[in-house]
């Protein structure tokens, strides 16, 4: 099932990632779920790991409770390996409550695992990431 065109594939990667972020800055949880791999597993800080039905109701948590506007987003490392591929980011973001409070300025660091799907296209199997007390730094 693997793409040979490893410049395609990055391209079609970067892309669910670009959907990921527009669907968080848009708070657009149908959008969010549609890029999740049905056994994605979210890895937060401090928190267990989310799977299934509690990580896509934990999503829809955070996306219904906040606003949240992109400060920075970097793209560090993304490589294809088969139908697996990794990807190294490091962001900020402004989260504002939506019931009223001082927003607050975050910043993380971390790695998306992607899996090609049986129809070609690339969904988000694993995010991990930390935060940091100031803007992630990249390697």
């Amino acid at each position: 099932m693997s793409n040979s065109d490893p410049e395609a594939d990055r391209a079609q990667l970067l892309a669910v990632l670009d959907q990921e972020a527009a669907a968080i800055g848009a708070g657009d949880i149908k959008a969010y779920h549609a890029i999740l791999a049905d056994d994605a597993v979210f890895m937060p800080p401090n928190l267990p790991p989310k799977a299934g039905d509690e990580l896509r109701r934990w999503l829809d948590d955070f996306l219904q409770g906040v606003t949240v506007q992109w400060l920075k987003s970097t793209h560090v490392e993304t490589v294809v390996v088969g139908d697996f591929a990794y990807h190294v980011f490091a962001c900020s973001w402004r989260v504002t409550p939506k019931a009223g409070g001082e927003p607050k300025v975050l910043h993380f660091k971390g790695l998306h695992i992607l899996r090609r799907q049986l129809d070609g296209t690339w969904k988000l199997a694993w995010e991990i990431w930390n935060t940091s007390p100031a803007a992630a730094a990249t390697p």
